[in-house]
C-alpha cells in the first residue's frame, strides 16, 4: 500500500477548510477501498482565530495539526512538509483549503503519477465560477496551460493549489525554499524541477474549482498613496525584493531579474485606476 501525506496551511477560512477537507477524505476513502493507497493529513494552523483548528479536531481527529502562526503559505507548507516527510510517505499532495475536488480528482492524480512511473509532478487544474481556468500548470511565459482531456501534458511551472509530489521528486529536491515566505514557493519549486530535470505535467481535465484572487492588487492600485503601496509591495503578501529577486534570477536570469525589479517600482510610481 502506498502512503499519500496530504498538506495544506489554513488562516481564517473554516467553513472552506471543512468544506475542501470533506471532500479530500471522502475521495481519499474511495479509493482506499482498493488497498493500494492509504492517507494521512497535515494541517498548519496558521494562528487561526475562527475556531478552524478545534472543528478539524472535533471532525477528523486523525488530522495532524500544527501550530503555525504568521507562516503565510509557503512556510507554512514547509513545516507540513517538514513534519510529513518523518513518516517517509511515497507521495506529497499540495492543497488550497479553499480549492474545492471536483469529483475524482485524486484518483486522476494517482491515475496519472502511475501512467509515469510515479516519476513526475503532477498538477491539479482548477476553474473560476466562470469556467475560465483559475490555478494549474504554467508555460516560462506564465500562462495557464490547458489540461488535455484525457493524456497528461507537460508544463514549466505551477501554482500550488493543487500537486501531487512523489518520493522520486522529493528526494531531488527536498521542501519549498526556505527564503520565500508567502508567494513564489509554488512557482519556484517548478523552476527547480526542470533544472534538475524533473517531469512537470498537468494531470487531465479540470479537477478543482477554486476563483482567482479579484481586484487590483494593493501595490498597484490608486486608491493608496505610494507610501502605503510601497508597505504593500515590502509586505509577505506583496513582491518582497529579495524573495523576487532570487525567484527571476534562478527563472530568467541576471538581466531579466533586474529589469523585472525596475518595472515593479514603475509600477508602484505610476499605479493602476481601480475599476
Amino acid at each position: 500500500m502506498m502512503q499519500v501525506a496530504v498538506l495544506l496551511t489554513v488562516f481564517n477560512r473554516r467553513d472552506k477548510t471543512v468544506a475542501c477537507l470533506d471532500e479530500v477524505f471522502r475521495q481519499a476513502d474511495a479509493l482506499k477501498a482498493d488497498e493500494a493507497y492509504s492517507f494521512s493529513l497535515w494541517m498548519v494552523d496558521d494562528g487561526c482565530t475562527d475556531g478552524t483548528a478545534e472543528v478539524v479536531r472535533q471532525r477528523y481527529p486523525q488530522v495532524h495539526i500544527l501550530r503555525g502562526g504568521d507562516l503565510y503559505w509557503n512556510q507554512g507548507m514547509r513545516l507540513a512538509w517538514e513534519e510529513a516527510s518523518r513518516d517517509n510517505p511515497d507521495f506529497y499532495l499540495w492543497i488550497n483549503d479553499d480549492t474545492m475536488l471536483r469529483e475524482g480528482a485524486l484518483a486522476t492524480l494517482m491515475e496519472t503519477s502511475e501512467f509515469l512511473r510515479h516519476k513526475a509532478i503532477v498538477v491539479g487544474t482548477a476553474a473560476g465560477a466562470d469556467g475560465a481556468l483559475s490555478y494549474g500548470g504554467r508555460r516560462k511565459s506564465d500562462k495557464i496551460v490547458e489540461p488535455d482531456a484525457t493524456i497528461p501534458v507537460p508544463c514549466w511551472t505551477f501554482n500550488g493549489n493543487l500537486v501531487l509530489v512523489p518520493q522520486a521528486a522529493w528526494k531531488v529536491l527536498g521542501n519549498l525554499d526556505p527564503l520565500y515566505r508567502h508567494s513564489y514557493g509554488d512557482y519556484d519549486y517548478g523552476v527547480r524541477a526542470a533544472k534538475a530535470g524533473v517531469t512537470r505535467v498537468v494531470a487531465p481535465g479540470v479537477l478543482a474549482d477554486c476563483p482567482r484572487n479579484p481586484g487590483v492588487e494593493p501595490w498597484r492600485s490608486s486608491a493608496y498613496t505610494l507610501r502605503e503601496r510601497y508597505r504593500f509591495l515590502l509586505g509577505p503578501k506583496g513582491r518582497p525584493p529579495k524573495e523576487q529577486f532570487q525567484y527571476d534570477l534562478r527563472s530568467g536570469g541576471l538581466f531579466w531579474a533586474i529589469g523585472h525589479m525596475i518595472s515593479l517600482n514603475l509600477k508602484v510610481i505610476f499605479p493602476k485606476r481601480d475599476a
